[in-house]
């Protein structure tokens, strides 16, 4: 045996033992991958890096391939995913190494812009909001937007005014009917790919809710119910998860 051999004998038992050490009382792969999130609803333009759950939770091989059903809907960026136009489709993610499937639906909304001129009649809500515990204010504008929707359709958006000192939301509702429309009153929430829904609905009726002295409390607290704009996923005939569409075409 020449000395060149030795050295790769050595060489394979110091590899071989050393990889003992690493991997001893570790499984190096998944059993399970899943996302952390069944619904992702998303602005056009904003962007989502989506979690992914592996088990055991210590496992080395968590590298996700990710593609989008529609990408003129959304986009894969380096794991996040981007909201590209206004629609519905799926992201599909295949762990590299063990080839473990899951997807989630993803819906992107328009950006939050209302032309109030379409609409012939208004009510004003004057509310003091809290989301989770935080009192809402200016600095919140843009990361949290308080809007009023009919079905799906935006009606109005939330406004931080100051008057005698005191700051409130001011939500402007329109409507093309007179009197009727039940509004839905939500938080946006950008970057989370999140809308939370308020537990108070209103009807509008041309009038005025809450006055700067008597402000219209809305609140979100943790029994908030996500609002997915028509696409939820619960529990079938069977009793068992729902799941989306994982396999791909």
């Amino acid at each position: 045996m020449n000395i060149r051999s030795c050295i790769l004998i050595l060489a394979t038992i110091a590899l071989t033992i050393s990889c003992g050490e690493y991997w001893e009382g570790r499984d190096p792969t998944a059993r399970e991958m899943r996302l952390s999130r069944r619904v992702i609803n998303l602005m056009v333009g904003d962007r989502y890096l989506i979690p992914v759950e592996f088990a055991p939770e210590d496992v080395l091989d968590n590298a996700v391939w990710w593609r989008t059903g529609d990408l003129e809907v959304a986009e894969i960026d380096n794991d996040t995913i981007v909201g590209v136009s206004e629609g519905v489709t799926i992201a599909y993610a295949t762990s590299v190494i063990d080839l473990l499937k899951d997807s989630c639906l993803v819906n992107v909304i328009p950006r939050v812009y209302l032309n109030a001129k379409q609409y012939p009649y208004d009510m004003v809500i004057y509310a003091d909001v809290t989301i989770h515990g935080h009192h809402y204010t200016a600095t919140d504008e843009d990361s949290l937007i308080i809007a009023a929707y009919n079905d799906y359709e935006l009606r109005g958006i939330g406004k931080m005014r100051t008057a005698h000192g005191k700051s409130y939301m001011e939500i402007r509702v329109w409507s093309p009917f007179e009197y009727g429309d039940w509004i839905d009153l939500m938080c946006i929430y950008r970057g989370k790919a999140l809308v939370e829904l308020f537990p108070t609905q209103i009807q509008f009726d041309g009038e005025t809710h809450g006055t700067l002295s008597h402000l219209l409390p809305l609140v979100i607290d943790e029994n908030a119910e996500e609002y997915n704009f028509g696409y939820s996923f619960g529990n079938n005939d069977s009793g068992e998860e729902e799941e989306i569409v994982g396999e791909e075409e």
